[in-house]
């Protein structure tokens, strides 16, 4: 006999019933909406009863007119039965109250959906009014009733009139420039230049009171009769997500009058500078260019003469924070700067100091921030001598300096060469494996294709020599099998891997080292470790971004040191390969690539790369 098994899954949704309705908060009090072009006044009774007000303005007179309204409608109801819908598989935005409304003059009945966002604010959908709502029973079914309401449908959101300001830093914070446009009387946007919303706490404010209260400066537009030359203060209601993260923010204007409740306009903000700092000092011709921060790489550099201007992408939605750094001073290898960050509130003095450039590589230092308010009386104070003394750059013992990339960079000599067999160790999903570079097939042999190779003479080949020693050739199943004629077969294959060296260094006892793989699709920049073990052994460990960790050593793979890689070289150039052995350490990055001396690997004799030729001069008497 066959058993059939079935899985039920029961999903637990918390209701909380009340059937003889008595508000408390977050429901009970007097609030405010505008519904169907009505102003509309809500009160919401301790003993259950709903008295809505309903209010229509004179029309013609334009935003900036005396309103002057008129009573509409009077709707007087009661609640007969209230719950709290709760389902933990759904989004807490989609929490809420629910409530049937019985409307005392109509005998009808509502299924009423109440979204408490925050303490002074409701959002409400409703249903239509019906008097029966099931037609086989020919009586009220509240589960038929509230099915009615469409999931799509707008909300009328209901302001407290006796609300509490609450902080909004997360959604209103900084300084912005708008554009508006009132709904009621407008014919136009205004784009003034003056007009601000600049919301920034005072230095020295309580933090509990910081972003309660915002300002919004209006300029007046001359062609537009609906614009306005006011500057009102505004309060901050609080704010919500929905489950598509978008954030939604309320606000109240403090100083708006009991016969004006309600504005409908529009505007849109863009983030800008507090201020457009002056330039007094220069960078060095050679910082000049467009750089990638290896610690960041959603971050773009572009330098110049005057000004570093940093754009990072903040999140995944492509939210971007620029800044500025605009030089003020300098002395020796520091550079005093004041920063400004589109969106913020405040300037702020920093100081850099930077390394000499080598390769494509620009290494710095960052300070600690400063207020620049704090020396807005230099004669009395310079901020060079505090914000860039070596106490503000820390005293975090495990520091390293900071790294800037050209990108793209130009090829350099890598710092080692020759032939090498290696083997790795590392994550799965970071080894290098067997590839066509731009290609889809993962074995590029299966089959027979290409060449067909005796197995004991595939390695894996890592290799640095003959025209192209500015790159790192990887190959994971290379054949060094030869034809009768002792041509290598594998002579005509592609790496799997092109590694182009962008710079290196020698930095805290270790040796860095900076590449460039234009085939990678997410981390074009990688860091690696090398050191040389023997004579004919060197070991590499990859960095999993593009930033070396200060725990990573030439051996590490783990995630705990920031590597993801481990490779081991180990020396295989044959007699007629041609590619010597050459090693630099990083120690003087700056040195001239022709005063290395290679070393032959056939040999026991040094042959040096360049040769001194003295003269002598016989002088015969």
């Amino acid at each position: 006999m066959a058993i059939k098994l079935f899985s039920i899954i029961f999903f637990i949704e918390t209701v909380n019933c009340q059937f003889q309705c008595k508000f408390d908060r977050p429901i009970l009090g007097e609030y405010y909406s505008y519904e169907n072009g009505l102003e509309t006044h809500t009160s919401f009774k301790k003993n259950g009863n709903i008295d809505r007000l309903f209010y229509r303005r004179e029309s013609g007179r334009g935003a900036t007119a005396n309103i002057i309204t008129v009573l509409d409608n009077h709707a007087l109801g009661e609640c007969v039965y209230l719950n709290w819908k709760e389902n933990p598989f759904r989004h807490v935005s989609k929490h809420h109250y629910q409530l049937i409304y019985r409307d005392k003059t109509k005998s009808c009945y509502q299924c009423f959906e109440i979204y408490n966002r925050t303490h002074n604010i409701l959002q409400i959908r409703k249903s239509e009014c019906d008097e029966v709502t099931s037609i086989s029973t020919n009586q009220m079914n509240i589960q038929d009733l509230c099915l009615t309401i469409n999931e799509e449908a707008e909300f009328d959101t209901l302001f407290l009139k006796t609300y509490s300001a609450e902080e909004c830093r997360a959604t209103i914070y900084g300084t912005y420039h708008f554009t508006y446009e009132f709904r009621e009387g407008g014919i136009g946007i205004c784009d003034n230049s003056i007009s601000r919303l600049v919301s920034c706490p005072d230095p020295g404010t309580p933090f509990d009171a910081v972003n309660e209260r915002f300002w919004m400066t209006y300029g007046y537009c001359r062609n537009l009769v609906s614009s306005i030359d006011a500057q009102p203060l505004y309060q901050c209601l609080g704010h919500w997500f929905n489950e598509k993260g978008d954030i939604f923010t309320a606000i109240a204007n403090e100083r708006v009058g009991s016969e004006r409740w309600y504005d409908k306009f529009r505007f849109i903000i863009t983030p800008i500078i507090p201020e457009v700092p002056t330039a007094t000092c220069f960078f060095p011709d050679n910082f000049t260019g467009e750089w990638i921060n290896t610690a960041n790489v959603n971050a773009r550099t572009i330098i110049n003469a005057t000004h570093i201007y940093e754009i990072a992408r903040v999140n995944n939605r492509g939210w971007l924070r620029e800044t500025y750094y605009v030089c003020q001073q300098t002395s020796r290898s520091q550079y005093l700067v004041k920063a400004v960050t589109t969106g913020e509130c405040f300037s702020y003095y920093i100081c850099f100091d930077f390394k000499d450039r080598h390769h494509n590589i620009l290494r710095y230092r960052k300070s600690k921030s400063f207020m620049s308010n704090v020396y807005d009386n230099l004669s009395k104070r310079d901020p060079l001598y505090e914000v860039c003394s070596w106490i503000s750059f820390g005293n975090d013992a495990n520091w390293k300096y900071q790294v800037l990339a050209l990108d793209p960079p130009a090829p350099i000599e890598c710092p080692f060469t020759g032939m090498w067999t290696f083997k790795q160790v590392g994550q799965s999903n970071s080894l290098i494996q067997t590839r066509i570079r731009g290609g889809i097939t993962p074995q590029p042999r299966d089959h027979g294709w290409y060449i067909t190779c005796d197995p004991k003479y595939m390695v894996s080949q890592w290799t640095i020599c003959k025209d192209d020693t500015k790159a790192m050739l990887a190959d994971r199943e290379y054949c060094r099998q030869s034809d009768p004629y002792g041509t290598p077969i594998g002579v005509y294959e592609q790496a799997d891997y092109i590694y182009q060296c962008a710079g290196y260094w020698r930095e805290d006892s270790r040796s860095y080292l900076i590449t460039y793989d234009r085939d990678d699709p997410y981390i074009n920049f990688k860091c690696w470790v090398y050191e040389r073990i023997d004579y004919d052994k060197i070991y590499l460990s990859r960095s999993a971004g593009s930033f070396c960790g200060f725990n990573q050593t030439s051996q590490s793979y783990e995630a705990k040191d920031g590597a993801d890689l481990k490779i081991e070289l180990e020396e295989a150039e044959r007699i007629h390969d041609d590619c010597p052995i050459r090693y630099d350490d990083g120690r003087n990055p700056w040195q001239l690539i022709d005063e290395f001396l290679f070393y032959y690997a056939s040999g026991s004799i040094v042959f040096p790369s360049y040769y001194l030729i003295i003269s002598v001069i016989l002088t015969v008497f």
